[in-house]
């Protein structure tokens, strides 16, 4: 057997032979390797592929292909085989450096599972990292993944990631320090007079802040002013800088028309704004509030208008669980989009001009209410919420951890290829009406009849007509799209010890979801926990679960038909697969392959440029 020419490696910084495996490691892709059997793996960024750190890249494997797939019900539909009924993902991020997950103990450089979908946040902070370019001054990633079916063939295939670092991305007249008490000693060297400020710099629009940096002082006292995002700007960094604990910040808020608190544009308004499109490669390059980022800071709200586009919120601390002077109802709410429902009732404002949010990224986002001696104390409504007619396009939440809110820890009405991977929903539901869900994924408008022909990732002719882009919301709200390639990887639900709670699904897959599944949850228990609630409650289609560790009380599954108050909508039970034992959910151990680490072989012959 020869080596198909399109896989062959060329990019080799070095090969390290052992006796039982070999490892090829490089820092630019070359071409990749296969076992030489009947997988064809595709890899690819729907997101960008050079940002400025800390930056969330998202990646998809679903376009992988095996004229010889089967899926759970013996069938070849090829989406449900690349989504949890046939194909194994190893995806490596080339990222030594990210460390572990804290929640999870899981490496934070790969995700091994039945998922085709990815997302990884990079951080570059110069030449300290390993991955760092002293010539392009840049951290550069090859990442890739390895697709195997279920008889052991594979094959790989890489993708280049860089991340620009801060310093080198913005120069300091772009960038602006701020301390409630003047103290700028750390702040970068240069950085004029004129843009040190003793609090967040009020939204004027007649100042467009695209392309700067706003650095927090650490250590600083008192809680600043909000900070605003519009919907025109972009390239922005909201970080800290210093040492001592985080700064804290009243609210951010991400998308706004003329002022904080106006988050609903005008069509001539809109008119000013970029277009949420993609360039000839399928990558992201323009949109609402596109490519902005948060980190590092201490926030008592944080909240996304009615749309953004490549948004990283990364290692921002909402846990109020401590209270404190500036404890109040409400804080620790995380809202992923607040208005985007507003173009329904308002005249003056196209929904087909109103872009679903694409590319939303929460990476180690801590949202804890202030639930106190058995009451509800200060809480948010939700700890992450996506309300009304939301529809989050390539998403994802990475290492999070929520806990005590009046409702749900997580509520998205409406997601299309969202990854919630290695974060733990907690519980403490304190609120009064009546029993809520860790995790409740459900569509735009609940139990509404939508389009199995709009697509949100195609920006040509994904709408319902064909005749313009999948991302136009449409005033018509059958016309939305049904929940897609959702997947949950590596979660913890649930805690040993809950104050107040009121549980109903801990995963809650409303009806209209199809081809998603959920890999290695873990439900914990806790003293007097209601045993009627369910673990997976599940609506849909071609909908599976595996690597469940049940907490051995409460009921494992149950199917979600949603019949009340309308008919459900593409459910059938004959296409969920749970892993629960006893049958429920037509419940059975399906073994998915277990993929190597890219670029690792065992004792394989492996072919190199006509080399057999």
């Amino acid at each position: 057997m020869q080596c198909n020419q399109s896989k062959l490696l060329t990019g080799l910084v070095g090969i390290y032979l052992s006796s039982t495996s070999w490892t090829v490691k490089a820092n630019t892709c070359g071409a990749s390797q296969s076992s030489g059997g009947s997988v064809d793996a595709s890899l690819e960024i729907l997101t960008r592929p050079v940002g400025i750190s800390p930056e969330t890249v998202y990646f998809s494997a679903q376009n992988s292909t095996d004229p010889n797939c089967v899926d759970f019900s013996g069938g070849n539909d090829i989406q449900a085989c690349r989504t949890g009924q046939y194909f194994g993902y190893h995806f490596d991020f080339d990222d030594p450096d990210s460390g572990i997950f804290a929640l999870t103990g899981n490496s934070k450089n790969n995700q091994i599972s039945g998922a085709p979908r990815a997302a990884h946040t990079f951080v570059c902070e110069g030449a300290g990292n390993s991955r760092w370019n002293n010539f392009s001054q840049q951290c550069e990633f090859a990442v890739k993944v390895r697709v195997q079916n279920p008889t052991g063939d594979w094959d790989d295939v890489c993708v280049n990631v860089a991340t620009k670092p801060q310093d080198v991305e913005y120069s300091v007249a772009e960038t602006y320090c701020i301390s409630s008490g003047s103290d700028f000693t750390d702040c970068p060297v240069g950085v004029p007079v004129a843009n040190r400020l003793t609090n967040s710099p009020p939204q004027n629009l007649s100042t467009d802040l695209s392309h700067s940096r706003i650095l927090y002082q650490r250590g600083s006292t008192g809680m600043y002013a909000p900070m605003c995002i519009g919907y025109d700007e972009s390239d922005i960094r909201i970080d800290a800088y210093g040492t001592g604990s985080d700064p804290l910040i009243q609210e951010v808020v991400i998308g706004t028309a003329q002022g904080c608190n106006d988050r609903i544009p005008s069509n001539a308004q809109v008119s000013g704004y970029d277009t949420l499109s993609k360039n000839s490669s399928g990558h992201v390059i323009s949109g609402w509030a596109f490519g902005n980022g948060v980190a590092n800071l201490r926030l008592r709200d944080l909240t996304v208008g009615m749309s953004a586009t490549l948004l990283s919120l990364h290692n921002l601390d909402l846990d109020w669980s401590a209270g404190g002077s500036f404890s109040v109802p409400s804080n620790g709410y995380v809202s992923l989009n607040s208005s985007g429902f507003n173009c329904y009732n308002n005249n003056n404002l196209d929904c087909d001009l109103v872009p679903y949010p694409y590319g939303i990224f929460l990476s180690e986002v801590r949202s804890v209410g202030d639930v106190d001696n058995m009451s509800v104390g200060n809480i948010p409504g939700v700890n992450i919420g996506c309300f009304n007619d939301c529809g989050m396009v390539n998403s994802a939440i990475i290492g999070s951890y929520t806990k005590a809110a009046f409702e749900h820890n997580l509520r998205v009405m409406g997601a299309w290829g969202l990854v919630i991977s290695n974060s733990h929903f907690a519980g403490d539901h304190a609120g009064t009406n009546g029993p809520k869900s860790k995790i409740t994924l459900r569509q735009i408008r609940t139990d509404s009849v939508a389009s199995q022909v709009v697509n949100p990732e195609n920006f040509i002719s994904g709408n319902h007509a064909g005749d313009g882009p999948g991302w136009q919301r449409n005033s018509d709200v059958g016309q939305h799209f049904y929940p897609r390639y959702n997947f949950l990887v590596d979660n913890i639900l649930g805690d040993t010890i809950n104050t107040v709670t009121q549980d109903a699904g801990w995963i809650d897959l409303r009806p209209g979801h199809q081809y998603s599944s959920v890999f290695g949850t873990e439900f914990l228990l806790w003293p007097s926990a209601d045993f009627n609630a369910t673990q997976l409650f599940l609506g849909g289609r071609n909908i599976t679960t595996h690597n469940t560790t049940f907490n051995g009380a409460n009921i494992t599954c149950r199917f979600n038909s949603r019949a009340w108050p309308e008919p459900s909508y593409q459910f059938d039970e004959s296409l969920i697969f749970s892993d629960a034992p006893n049958g429920r959910c037509n419940g059975v151990t399906r073994n998915l392959p277990t993929p190597l680490q890219p670029g690792v072989y065992e004792d394989d012959l492996i072919f190199f440029d006509d080399f057999e």
